[in-house]
C-alpha cells in the first residue's frame, strides 16, 4: 500500500511541475482593488450558493477571481470592476459544475440542459408569449444570479455593446455542445475541430466586450468589423486558449480526463509523449502571440482613439490572463487534496 501511494504521489508531482514560460511581451498591470475584490467575490459566491461542496468554495477562495479581474481591467472603477469579477466567478462556476467537473462532458442530455438554461437568460425578452420559459426560479442553474448580472450590465453598456455581449455569451454556451456530441457518436475529437470550437469556447469574445463596457471603451461596431481587427481579436482569443490549455492540462487530466484540451489532443493525434505535447503547445502559443504582436502594430498605425483603447484591452487581457494562470491555485494539481 505504501508503495502504491508513493507512486501516486510521484505521478502527481510530475503533473504539477512548473509550466514553461510563455512568450508574452506585454507589461503587467493590476488594479489596487485586487485583494479587496478577492475577498468580496468569495463572499458573494457563498451568499449566492455558487458552489456545491465546501471544498469547492475553498478552491474558489484560492482561485483569485478578483485578482484576475484586477489584472485584465486595471483601470476600471470599483463598481464596474466588481461587476466584471462577478461575471468571471459565475462563468467559472457554471463551467465547473455543469461541464468540466460534472457529468455533462460524458452525457449529452445534462450538457444540453445546462446550455439551454444559460442561453435562456440571453434571449431578448424571453421566449414567445404562451410558451413556458426557464425563469429566475431555476435554482439548479443559478439563473437568478445571471439575470441580476445581466440587468446591471445592460445599465452600464451602450445598446450595441449589450446586444453584442448577449450574442457572444450565447455562442459561448452553444460551444459546450461540441465535445459531448462528438463523444456520443463514438468519433474521436480532432485538433482542427477542437481549435475551431475553442475560438468560442475560451469565452474571450464576451468577456472582452464586458471589459469594453466596464472600462468605457467607445470602439464602434464598424471598427470591430474591420477584417484586420477581427483577425487580431481571434489571435488574442487563441493566445488565451493555448495559454489556458497549457496551464490547466494537468489538473483537468486529474479531475476529469475526458475533458479535451490542446495537449491531450496533440498526444492522441500526433503520437507525442507528454513533454513533446507540451513543447508543441508552447510553440503554437508563442507563434500565435508573435502573430498578434505583428498585426497589432499594423492595426495601431491608423487606429482611432477608441480603437487604440480596444487594443489596450486585448493587451491587458492577454497579460492579465497569463499572470493569473501562473499564480492561481485553480490549476494546481496539489490543490485537489484540499479542494
Amino acid at each position: 500500500m505504501g508503495r502504491s501511494g508513493n507512486e501516486a504521489d510521484g505521478r502527481r508531482r510530475s503533473q504539477d511541475e512548473p509550466v514553461p514560460e510563455l512568450y508574452c511581451p506585454v507589461l503587467p498591470q493590476v488594479s489596487l482593488y485586487a485583494e479587496e475584490l478577492d475577498a468580496r467575490i468569495i463572499d458573494w459566491m457563498a451568499a449566492n450558493r455558487l458552489y456545491e461542496r465546501p471544498e469547492q468554495l475553498r478552491r474558489y477562495a484560492g482561485s483569485g477571481f478578483g485578482t484576475f479581474a484586477a489584472r485584465v481591467c486595471p483601470d476600471a472603477e470599483w463598481g464596474l470592476l466588481l461587476l466584471f469579477a462577478r461575471w468571471l466567478a459565475f462563468g467559472f462556476f457554471y463551467d465547473d459544475e455543469f461541464f468540466d467537473e460534472g457529468d455533462s462532458s460524458d452525457r449529452t442530455a445534462p450538457g444540453a440542459e445546462a446550455v439551454m438554461a444559460a442561453i435562456s437568460v440571453f434571449v431578448p425578452d424571453g421566449v414567445p408569449p404562451g410558451l413556458p420559459r426557464l425563469g429566475a426560479s431555476d435554482r439548479q442553474h443559478r439563473l437568478s444570479v445571471a439575470v441580476e448580472l445581466l440587468t446591471e450590465t445592460q445599465e452600464a453598456a451602450r445598446p450595441e455593446q449589450f446586444g453584442r455581449f448577449c450574442t457572444q455569451m450565447t455562442l459561448w454556451f452553444y460551444s459546450y455542445l461540441y465535445e459531448p456530441l462528438v463523444r456520443s457518436s463514438g468519433a474521436p475529437l480532432t485538433v482542427t475541430e477542437y481549435a475551431t470550437n475553442r475560438l468560442y469556447n475560451i469565452a474571450s469574445a464576451p468577456y472582452v466586450t464586458l471589459a469594453e463596457i466596464v472600462t468605457g471603451c467607445a470602439v464602434t461596431a464598424e471598427e470591430l468589423a474591420r477584417p484586420d481587427v477581427r483577425r487580431l481579436s481571434s489571435l488574442a482569443a487563441y493566445e488565451m486558449a493555448w495559454c489556458n490549455d497549457i496551464h490547466s492540462a494537468a489538473r483537468e487530466a486529474t479531475v476529469n480526463d475526458r475533458v479535451a484540451n490542446l495537449l491531450s489532443l496533440l498526444r492522441s493525434s500526433g503520437a507525442l509523449d507528454a513533454r513533446q505535447a507540451m513543447n508543441e503547445a508552447v510553440r503554437l502559443h508563442d507563434q500565435t502571440m508573435s502573430s498578434f504582436m505583428s498585426l497589432e502594430q499594423a492595426v495601431a498605425g491608423d487606429a482611432s482613439t477608441a480603437l487604440l483603447h480596444y487594443l489596450r484591452i486585448l493587451r491587458t487581457w492577454i497579460r492579465g490572463h497569463y499572470d493569473w494562470c501562473r499564480e492561481t491555485l485553480r490549476y494546481s494539481v496539489r490543490a485537489i487534496d484540499t479542494g
